[in-house]
């Protein structure tokens, strides 16, 4: 059974919020306990955070799983309160918040609630706290896949970066090449991608990838263009080398006009070796609205000039998000 989240994942134990300790606290008024009653059914991390972690860890549901480790998107932090072992009482309940973080931003809090299963007279101590775990784990996990927690679409949302599938509109064919389907990336400051494919040569491929630019909406088009496909040639370079493969330019980064109104720039690239046939690669640039349109071919600017130029005049794209708002005023504002 294949993993429901293949990207890794971080998970730490943490403090309960206010809300999950008022939660707890409620037992005293359903159970007309007392105060003292009540403060030793709502201990902080009643349940071990490791018995936690390993019962996701064996739940099958994580490609990796991090324990407290740093450094990854997707950090997923636990909380618990509730009667310690050895202390369970009847009405007692077992509370947990889950709180899912993508690079330091909440996306998702949710918590859940356990009954106390069993009695230590019946099973061991051990065996409830590991039931109530179990539970609550499984309900978040119930939650995350309904929610959609680690998916692109969910991530795009939480953020409120660019609605791509209702804003982007690329058209279905150009020329013989037609549209294969539109993806979101991973990560929104990547935004998505669309192929299209060729109905006779399998290694003829056409992607459009559309993604917001970091800079200012103010900033020059003759700099923000040509430093995206320095940032492709670096990575065409690096892939050359690993590869033996000799790396030439056809036709150098330059300015590349469609029309009188519309200009981008252009990168045309192949790769040689003694022992396969020559990788040819042709990038193109544009700017629409806060977004750039790269268009890569594998094939000679000479054949995919004209596909690119039928292609750009039909792309419209989503307008700035609130996502990327933000960041701008916080990258406007930050010290120099």
């Amino acid at each position: 059974m294949a993993s429901m989240v293949n990207q890794p994942v971080s998970v730490f134990s943490t403090y309960p919020s206010d809300t999950l300790l008022k939660a707890c606290e409620s037992q005293r008024a359903l159970s007309e306990v007392s105060a003292q009653q009540t403060a030793n059914r709502c201990f902080e991390d009643a349940i071990s955070p490791d018995r936690f972690i390993k019962i996701l860890s064996e739940s099958g549901e994580f490609s990796h799983l991090l324990p407290y480790g740093e450094g990854n998107d997707y950090e997923l932090l636990i909380a618990n309160v509730g009667a310690m072992p050895g202390e369970h009482q009847q009405h007692a309940k077992q509370f947990a918040e889950f709180t899912l973080q993508w690079r330091g931003i909440e996306i998702d809090s949710s918590s859940f609630n356990a009954d106390v299963v069993g009695n230590a007279d019946v099973k061991t101590e051990t065996g409830i706290v590991e039931e109530e775990a179990q539970s609550l784990i499984t309900h978040w996990l119930l939650h995350a896949k309904h929610a959609g927690l680690f998916t692109s679409q969910f991530l795009f949302n939480a953020l409120e970066a660019s609605d791509y599938e209702v804003g982007l509109q690329v058209p279905n064919a150009v020329g013989k090449f037609t549209k294969l389907d539109t993806q979101l990336y991973a990560d929104p400051f990547n935004g998505a991608i669309t192929r299209y494919v060729h109905p006779e040569f399998e290694d003829a491929l056409v992607d459009v990838i559309v993604y917001p630019f970091l800079d200012q909406l103010s900033s020059s088009e003759s700099e923000l263009l040509p430093r995206q496909l320095q940032n492709d040639l670096q990575k065409a370079s690096a892939t050359a080398d690993l590869q033996h493969l000799t790396l030439s330019q056809l036709s150098p980064a330059s300015r590349y006009e469609v029309n009188s109104s519309l200009k981008g720039w252009r990168l045309g690239l192949s790769a040689v070796s003694e022992t396969s046939p020559t990788i040819y690669a042709t990038t193109y640039v544009f700017r629409l609205q806060d977004k750039i349109v790269k268009v890569s071919t594998t094939f000679p600017p000479d054949f995919s000039d004209s596909i690119v130029n039928q292609l750009i005049v039909n792309v419209q794209v989503p307008q700035e998000s609130e996502m990327m708002k933000k960041v701008r005023s916080l990258l406007l504002n930050s010290p120099r």
